[in-house]
C-alpha cells in the first residue's frame, strides 16, 4: 500500500510538473547578461550584443540585463525569458552553447553545441555563437501571447531548478525578423548600424536633433532622418538627390 502511494505521488508530481513548465513561444520578452561569467569584462568582444541581434533576428524582443526595457518587460521578472550561453573552449575550438531559462531556472530550451577554430577571440566567439543559433530554426519560436504559466509569486518558494530539457513543440509559424532590418550598436558619439552577418553598413553621428543623424555608408556620406516613424537615408548621387528606407532595431 505504501509503495502504491509513492508511485501515485511521483505520477501526480510528473503531471502537474508538466502542466506548468512554459513553452518558449510564452515569451515575448528576452533577457542577455550584460557580463557572461565566462569573460572578463561588460559586453566582451561585444558578444551579448551579438546574442542580443540573434535573439531579434528569430523574433524575440531583447535586452541586455542591464539596460531599460519597456514598463511591459519590467513589471514581470517571470514574464521573460532568460538566455545565456555555455562555454567549453580547448586550444584549438572555441565551443558555445545557447541556453533558455524560465524564471526558476528551469530549462525551456538548449542549442547544439557551436563551435568555430578561428584563432582570433572576437571572430571565434561570433562564429561559435552563429553556428549554436543555427540549430534553433528547428525550435520553431512564434510568440503566441498564451498565458506563462509560472508567476512571481512561486520565486519566494521556488523548488531547485530542473535539468531537463523541454523543447517548444508549438506548430505555430514563426516570427522572423526582415533580413534587411540593421541593428544599432552605440558609439562614442552615435551609433553603428550592423547586419546578421554581422557587418558595418552605416556610421551614425549625433545632431541636435534626435531624428536626425549625419550618416556614413561606405564611401556614401548623407543623412539619416526619422519621418513619422520610417528612417530614410538621403544622399547625393550623380549631383541628383537620392533616398533609401532604411529599417532600424534600436
Amino acid at each position: 500500500m505504501k509503495n502504491m502511494i509513492t508511485v501515485f505521488g511521483l505520477l501526480l508530481f510528473a503531471v502537474v510538473s508538466a502542466q506548468v513548465k512554459p513553452s518558449l513561444n510564452q515569451y515575448k520578452y528576452a533577457v542577455v547578461p550584460a557580463k557572461f561569467s565566462f569573460l572578463k569584462e561588460r559586453d566582451q568582444y561585444m558578444l551579448n550584443t551579438y546574442t542580443k541581434m540573434h535573439l531579434h533576428k528569430y523574433g524575440f524582443e531583447a535586452y541586455l540585463d542591464d539596460e531599460d526595457m519597456p514598463m511591459e518587460a519590467m513589471g514581470s521578472k517571470c514574464g521573460k525569458v532568460y538566455v545565456n550561453l555555455l562555454e567549453d573552449n580547448n586550444m584549438f575550438t572555441t565551443k558555445i552553447i545557447v541556453q533558455f531559462k524560465d524564471c526558476l531556472g528551469n530549462i525551456l530550451y538548449t542549442s547544439e553545441e557551436g563551435t568555430s577554430r578561428i584563432k582570433e577571440y572576437p571572430k571565434a566567439y561570433r562564429e561559435a555563437l552563429s553556428n549554436a543559433f543555427k540549430s534553433f530554426e528547428t525550435a520553431g519560436y512564434a510568440y503566441d501571447g498564451t498565458k506563462i504559466p509560472v508567476t512571481d509569486a512561486q520565486l519566494t518558494n521556488a523548488p531547485k531548478a530542473a535539468t531537463a530539457v523541454v523543447s517548444s513543440q508549438s506548430v505555430a509559424v514563426p516570427v522572423v525578423v526582415d533580413k534587411n532590418t540593421l541593428f544599432a550598436q552605440p558609439t562614442e558619439n552615435g551609433y553603428q548600424l550592423v547586419d546578421t552577418t554581422p557587418s558595418v553598413v552605416f556610421k551614425l553621428q549625433k545632431t541636435s536633433s534626435r531624428e536626425v543623424f549625419m550618416a556614413q555608408k561606405g564611401d556614401v556620406s548623407g543623412t539619416l532622418i526619422n519621418k513619422d516613424g520610417v528612417w530614410t537615408f538621403e544622399f547625393y548621387k550623380d549631383g541628383q538627390l537620392s533616398t533609401e528606407q532604411v529599417k532600424i532595431k534600436f
